[in-house]
């Protein structure tokens, strides 16, 4: 059974879209599953952070705040080791939670754009386990523009990729093993926990609209492998790479490659009608446990 995980976000009332605010998150640790349905799915063992003690999927639903809010973030550790919470290049506190322990985390909303949040304790498992997610800040008037004064948008998606290797990581971990860490062959791999079967029909995740309308799409890469990925129909446009944002957005042909623990973001307009995939340019990459199709894939659809 699919354990779900979500988030609390309790904003102050009395601010207006344009005034900083105070931004209070509640996460709690726990082990569950996560269920890949299709063709080679099978239920994982996996941990993350979730809104209620016992429910978590992977990743976690996304934090978003707007440029310069207050952000207060309180984890729970429900789990039996000791675990963290690092927004990449955000926070620095990487001390430990101790198991039944917990730690609230106090932050300024950072400059307009996408980064990781994750465990980065235990040699890289707790990541892959599932304790990921991605922190998106808007502007400060909370425009639909990437940056203040940056290019618009009309839709946006947020693609959260992750790779596990269920029988040498999560099964051993899960149990309590020891994991050998320099073995790692993923064979499953999800677009915002999804596998391919269930991400070519999620709204959510799929890229959708009409004629000349640009979807942002935010790219972060959870996972411990490169992933290039694969967009058909049309060109995109690259505003972020690896974090950095770029002065001028510059087209790119059809894919683009995301290094493990990065964020990339591109300006996808549907420019012809039709229905095509997006998908990570690798073979493996697309298998849920070597078959095909069911991995880190998605649709794009005028509608």
């Amino acid at each position: 059974m699919l354990k779900k995980l979500g988030l609390t976000v309790l904003l102050l009332l009395g601010h207006s879209a344009a005034d900083a605010a105070v931004r209070d998150f509640t996460l709690h640790i726990d082990d569950g599953d996560l269920t890949i349905t299709g063709a080679g799915g099978t239920t994982l063992s996996v941990w993350g952070y979730g809104e209620t003690a016992g429910l978590p999927v992977v990743p976690v639903p996304t934090l978003t705040v707007n440029e310069g809010d207050t952000v207060n973030v309180t984890v729970y550790n429900h789990h039996n080791a000791p675990h963290n919470f690092v927004v990449q290049n955000v926070t620095t506190d990487a001390n430990p939670i101790a198991a039944n322990g917990s730690k609230t985390y106090s932050f300024t909303a950072p400059t307009a754009g996408s980064y990781i949040y994750n465990d980065t304790l235990n040699n890289n498992i707790n990541r892959e386990m599932g304790l990921h997610g991605a922190l998106i800040v808007r502007p400060a008037d909370n425009s639909n523009t990437a940056w203040t004064g940056g290019p618009a948008y009309d839709h946006e998606r947020i693609w959260v990729i992750s790779d596990m290797d269920t029988p040498r990581w999560n099964d051993v971990a899960a149990t309590g093993g020891n994991v050998n860490t320099s073995v790692y062959k993923p064979n499953y791999f999800m677009l915002n926990g999804l596998g391919g079967f269930d991400a070519m029909m999620d709204h959510n995740t799929m890229i959708m609209g009409m004629m000349d309308e640009v979807t942002l799409v935010r790219i972060v890469n959870a996972g411990q492998f490169s992933h290039s990925l694969h967009f058909h129909g049309n060109h995109f446009e690259v505003i972020n790479v690896s974090g950095i944002r770029q002065p001028a957005p510059f087209e790119q042909w059809d894919t683009i490659n995301v290094p493990p623990m990065s964020v990339a973001e591109v300006l996808y307009t549907i420019n012809q009608t039709g229905e095509y995939p997006m998908h990570i340019h690798t073979a493996q990459a697309e298998t849920a446990n070597g078959v095909y199709l069911n991995g880190g894939a998605t649709m794009i659809m005028m509608h």
